[in-house]
């Protein structure tokens, strides 16, 4: 798993869960300082959005979770990776 860090220096991964199918997601963790939009108060949110291909900005509307850990933002998008592709049966390269 290869974590990259976007124009804004926030890191994500990018991961194709359905190989062959152009199935793309990214994942990333977002700090937010500005309270009007810091709705859970924790600071930090983890991110997940469709993209068309790696590289590419999203194709949809980003689901965001607070993060309450006090993990660094790298172990959380790696548990959280490791998470889904657990449940899901999605490949791990």
């Amino acid at each position: 798993m290869r974590i990259q860090r976007d124009g804004k220096g926030q890191p994500f991964v990018e991961r194709d869960i359905a190989p062959g199918y152009g199935g793309y997601k990214r994942a990333w963790i977002q700090h937010r300082t500005d309270a009007d939009k810091d709705w859970a108060q924790t600071g930090r949110y983890l991110n997940v959005v469709r993209v068309e291909r790696p590289g590419q900005g999203p194709a949809g509307n980003a689901t965001d979770f607070p993060i309450f850990s006090e993990l660094s933002d790298e172990q959380i998008l790696e548990a959280f990776v490791h998470s889904v592709c657990a449940i899901t049966a999605c490949r791990l390269t």
